[in-house]
């Protein structure tokens, strides 16, 4: 048997080479809230064995991180490992959460020095005698009265070694974090759906007399986490009834969590009885109950789409448009007319695709709106990227199909049928950063209704944006309006490519708002070496071989120029409004419904501007509306809260709250008068309406 004295002289040699293989190591992060330490609880790894590791957390005091599932609010512990092939890591094992009640609101946190444990498995051929490098970017977020997201990175090296023994001094930490892991449940647990409730049934539970009982459900969103819940025992049998949260249903074989039981936690694993959703909620509405109110919303969606033609961000696709019809003019009047037909078709068909995909992703569970499609730096960037394109071909620096003019009518009429339809395409993606005013009615019911009906309201918003394009090709004495054709065409249409480059460039500023620097440094990249491939394609329009190599040339660099745009997804960073920010005129506070609920508890008025980057109304509006200096001074000097809920990417908690309005997109503008019902601001916005909301008075 080894002597004491030669085990610690051993163990401390073994810990001196792993500090030394260690020396640039980083298994401490300090933040401003907290600071947290990863360690191993073995000297090596051992082919074939699991070695547990811990993650020690030290928070200030009345700060807390988050369990699993975070309750009302919260992001929990996410760790994402960087690991040689075949190693892996598993799940995050969090000690017995704690009930925290925040308002009318709760939270499952933990407090104090939280310690997670995490096994990582080592595959038997992981060879002896080799150091493994190991990388955790680690993000949480840590809450008091605020929350803060913090990360930070955890890397360094693990040798292999045939056998390693404990380190002595994490054993303790390891003994005490296993202490505070949940318990194993003695009895057999059981979950059901009773009416509009959930009961979870423990049979033959030792605890079951215990007096303060409540349940964590691992899945967000299943169980109201502030909900109370009610306990009823007979024997050693425990019944506890609970209130469903926001989510629709659950239909996996076992729901798990953790039982607290006078301040012991049990690990449940419930098998379902049955699929769990929520009962006796009101019906969605159906084509026949809604009767004539849905063909008033259809005709609602009519006049919003027509209405689109006159918003800002539209304005661009109406000056391409209005080009088209003069070439067309030139045609017959069944060229006209088929042009007509084929925007229109352009349009309806983007309708149908956007409204088709953003019905398929609410049927799978995900929290879209309208205008989901510009929260992707990608569809931005490649926006950005067509307008500069259709821009250059107007003010001439290459033509496409220009080869094909000697070759007759028809084929000329068809390159010209081909530009209409993509028109309409192009129109849809443009006009689609606004939401006019008659829009938000029905395309907030087009989120509710039975598929048919919602595709009905899209189709409706489609043809309305097409109809004056439609009406005036199926007329042919409205051509008689129509310009003459002549030489001035040419200059008119190298005008119209300045509108349209303003477009592109609004996109590039959407593009700067998601993207992290580099994302914008790409797509300007991309646009550079897309204007260098239509100018060299333009230069290679000659029957030699210098005409052939350029084309060659002008496709290599069209695809280098768009592949890199692809990948933009990686670079997306979350767009926040910091406290104190200025908002035109307005001292701004970023949304969040926890706060906007303290808001209210004090008396406070608050005003919620939902907007975003690509919402072209919510910028007008903020560049005068919201720049005014005396609504500003007034809502300072009335102490009024002026909240930005920014949803220029994705954030379910704000589309969540668009939806509690029945709005489906932004802009939208809601009023929070102190101790009142809130009121939505109708459209368009003047400052007027933006005073009597908050009841301000000069």
């Amino acid at each position: 048997m080894m002597k004491p004295l030669h085990f610690r002289l051993i163990t401390v040699f073994f810990l001196c080479l792993w500090a030394f293989g260690n020396a640039n190591a980083q298994t401490a992060i300090e933040n401003e809230y907290t600071k947290s330490e990863i360690l191993p609880e073995k000297e090596a790894l051992v082919p074939g064995e699991t070695t547990w590791f811990a993650l020690r957390q030290e928070l200030r005091d009345g700060w807390h991180v988050f369990w699993i599932n975070p309750g009302d609010a919260g992001l929990p512990l996410n760790l994402r490992w960087t690991l040689p092939k075949g190693f892996s890591a598993g799940a995050v094992q969090h000690p017995v959460p704690e009930y925290i009640p925040v308002g009318p609101l709760a939270s499952y946190a933990h407090e104090g020095e939280p310690v997670f444990l995490v096994p990582l498995e080592v595959p038997s051929d992981a060879p002896v005698g080799s150091d493994v490098e190991i990388v955790i970017d680690a993000s949480w977020q840590t809450c008091e009265e605020i929350c803060v997201p913090e990360e930070g990175q955890f890397s360094f090296r693990m040798p292999v070694r045939a056998s390693a023994p404990l380190i002595e001094e994490n054993a303790e930490i390891f003994a005490t974090a296993r202490e505070k892991l949940p318990d194993n449940l003695s009895g057999s647990a059981s979950v059901s759906p009773n009416g509009d409730r959930y009961e979870l049934v423990v049979e033959d539970f030792s605890d079951a007399r215990g007096q303060e009982v409540f349940f964590f459900a691992e899945p967000e969103g299943l169980i109201e986490p502030s909900a109370e819940q009610n306990a009823e025992r007979f024997e050693n049998n425990l019944k506890l009834s609970m209130k469903p949260g926001w989510l629709d249903r659950f239909d996996a074989q076992t729901l798990n969590g953790v039982l607290l039981v006078d301040g012991q936690g049990y690990a449940v694993s419930a098998a379902l009885t049955a699929p769990l959703e929520i009962k006796n909620l009101a019906p969605a509405p159906t084509v026949q109950a809604a009767g004539q109110n849905f063909v008033f919303l259809l005709m609602l969606a009519l006049l919003g789409g027509l209405i689109l033609n006159i918003m800002p961000c539209v304005f661009p696709i109406v000056f391409i448009k209005a080009a088209s019809f003069m070439k067309s003019a030139q045609s017959s009047p069944e060229a006209v007319r088929l042009h007509g037909l084929l925007y229109t078709a352009g349009v309806i068909s983007m309708f149908f695709l956007l409204g088709g995909s953003l019905l398929l992703l609410r049927a799978g569970g995900e929290q879209f709106g309208w205008g989901f499609h510009l929260q992707s730096p990608i569809v931005v960037a490649f926006s950005a990227l067509v307008l500069l394109m259709v821009g250059l071909n107007l003010a001439g620096l290459y033509s496409v199909g220009a080869g094909l003019a000697g070759t007759g009518q028809n084929l000329a009429a068809k390159d010209g049928a081909l530009g209409a339809f993509f028109t309409g395409v192009l129109a849809v993606v443009v006009a689609a950063p606004c939401i006019g005013p008659l829009m938000s009615a029905p395309m907030g019911a087009a989120l509710i209704l039975p598929p048919l009906a919602a595709m009905g309201i899209f189709l409706a918003l489609g043809l309305g944006l097409a109809l004056p394009y439609l009406v005036l090709s199926l007329a042919p004495a409205l051509s008689a309006y129509l310009p003459k054709p002549g030489p001035w065409m040419v200059t008119f249409k190298q005008a119209l490519a300045f509108p349209v480059f303003a477009a592109a460039g609004y996109f590039l500023w959407v593009l700067a708002q998601q993207a992290a620097g580099s994302g914008l440094a790409i797509a300007i990249a991309s646009a550079v070496a897309l204007a260098l491939a239509a100018w060299l394609f333009e230069k290679s329009k000659t029957e030699d071989r210098r005409g052939f190599v350029l084309r060659i040339v002008s496709a290599v660099i069209t695809v280098f120029a768009i592949a890199p745009v692809a990948n933009l997804e990686s670079n997306m960073s979350r767009k926040t409004v910091m406290v104190g920010e200025t908002h035109g005129a307005m001292r701004a506070v970023p949304y969040s419904a926890e706060a906007l609920d303290q808001y209210r508890r004090d008396g406070v008025s608050v005003f919620i501007d939902f907007t975003a980057a690509w919402c072209v109304t919510c910028q007008f509006n903020k560049l005068t509306v919201f720049s005014d200096e005396e609504l500003g001074a007034d809502f300072a000097a009335a102490g009024n809260v002026f909240m930005v809920a920014d949803w220029t990417v994705r954030d379910p908690e704000i589309t969540a709250a668009l939806e509690a309005f029945g709005a489906s997109g932004v802009p939208l503008y809601v009023a929070y008068p102190a101790e009142k019902e809130p009121v939505i601001v109708s459209q368009p916005l003047t400052k007027n309406s933006v005073r009597e909301a908050m009841g301000l008075t000069r």
